[in-house]
């Protein structure tokens, strides 16, 4: 094939073409199928880290990836070997071995090893490799042709459905990605009810309930901060701007990137009525700096409750999450869209109460485990927040110890099962 025609071809894969792009290029890459070589006795499960590999940013997706690639590793899928592969725009996907390494404190290298598939391999993409991906179809197209079944994980659609929340880059690739998955997914795994009926519709709607053949299931994700309990996870020479529980009143806790959508500000305003108002409770929020957050991060370290009845810890550990989820009185969740809510587990292992914005993947995942929120401003929020902490003074407060959890091998048991019915 000519350099010219490739370009076209990839140029009309890319593009957000109708649906009749998608069956097209699904009837062309089955029809090459009948090349197929015979499986061999030990298949490979080729798991996509190509945006956590180069960079580990240690927050929402890259928790999940790790955590699930880790469970994988340590217990494959009957009859697979886990190799972890890593691409970029301009390098076809390779072998990227190495990449465990940071799950044992070692630094991540590219491997240069080139990929070689046979019938029966799948390929999961585990990561969000938004701006890979879409220039990698020749890649899936020469796979598809040897037998390798293909699948993503879908872990929400914000990008598309609240694209002010992004930034332009974002959104872009993120529509690039999904437009990807229409045509080469085999099936979509969804981590939450919620997202998977989201993405269902949205399939229907683009391209079409009769040709939408795309297999979409969920799953749930897990939780293991226990584990990283112990006496020694707060300093003694910690000072008050840090994770330690004040003295007296009640600490309350946000966790959390610093994005618009989580509500921060909005949490902040309550506070500080409550506050006005003599209320002797802590806000401790947990969580880096994101995107369009400037006014948020100023307001922060220039309020004059910081330091003191305000704290920020832009950098906690897992080992500090664990003692703050042990020790606080409660959790504010107050985001207003998830694709599942990682806290929310968090907290349940250890059986803090919870107060949540009442949206429907929060009622999914916490169900009547928690306290829910409407509040559209501080005014309206900072009275359900003075009811809770009274409910938490009496203990009377809905526990989150009974909430269904998962452990982070037992949320990986759930997607291997995934995996064995594509395989």
């Amino acid at each position: 094939m000519s350099n010219r025609l490739k370009a076209l071809l990839l140029r009309l894969v890319v593009a957000r073409g109708p649906a009749w792009l998608a069956a097209r290029a699904r009837k062309a890459v089955h029809a090459a199928a009948g090349t197929r070589v015979t499986a061999q006795p030990r298949r490979q499960l080729l798991v996509d880290v190509s945006i956590i590999a180069a960079h580990d940013a240690g927050t929402g997706i890259q928790r999940v990836v790790r955590s699930l690639l880790t469970q994988l590793i340590a217990s494959p899928p009957d009859g697979f070997e886990v190799r972890p592969v890593r691409a970029t725009r301009k390098r076809a996907y390779e072998y990227a071995d190495s990449y465990p390494g940071p799950l044992t404190d070692a630094e991540p290298s590219a491997s240069t090893a080139p990929i070689r598939v046979t019938n029966g391999d799948i390929f999961l993409g585990l990561d969000l490799s938004g701006r890979a991906l879409p220039y990698r179809q020749f890649d899936l197209l020469e796979w598809r042709a040897r037998g390798v079944r293909q699948c993503f994980i879908v872990y929400d659609l914000l990008p598309l459905t609240n694209a002010q929340w992004f930034t332009p880059v974002a959104r872009k690739s993120f529509r690039r990605w999904l437009n990807t998955l229409t045509i080469h997914a085999d099936a979509v795994f969804c981590i939450s009810r919620t997202v998977a009926k989201e993405t269902q519709t949205w399939l229907d709607n683009r391209l079409g309930p009769a040709t939408n053949n795309l297999d979409v299931r969920w799953f749930h994700l897990g939780a293991d901060l226990s584990a990283h309990m112990t006496h020694s996870s707060i300093d003694a020479s910690a000072t008050p701007s840090t994770h330690r529980r004040p003295l007296t009143g009640q600490t309350i806790m946000m966790v959390g990137t610093l994005e618009p959508r989580k509500g921060h500000a909005l949490v902040l305003d309550a506070f500080e009525t409550l506050w006005a108002n003599n209320a002797n409770a802590t806000l401790v929020i947990a969580g880096k700096t994101g995107w369009h957050v400037e006014k948020l991060v100023s307001r922060l370290r220039t309020h004059p409750q910081w330091g003191k009845r305000l704290i920020w810890l832009d950098n906690a550990t897992d080992e500090q999450l664990s003692e703050m989820y042990s020790s606080f009185d409660g959790l504010i969740f107050a985001s207003e869209a998830e694709g599942f809510g990682l806290p929310l587990i968090e907290a349940a292992h250890f059986g803090l109460p919870i107060l949540a914005r009442d949206i429907p993947v929060f009622r999914e995942v916490a169900n009547e485990h928690a306290t829910y929120f409407n509040a559209a401003s501080g005014a309206e929020l900072a009275p359900q927040i003075n009811q809770w902490l009274d409910l938490l003074a009496l203990h009377k407060a809905p526990s989150s110890q009974a909430m269904q959890c998962l452990s982070w091998a037992e949320s990986a048991t759930q997607l291997k099962h995934l995996l064995a019915d594509l395989a």
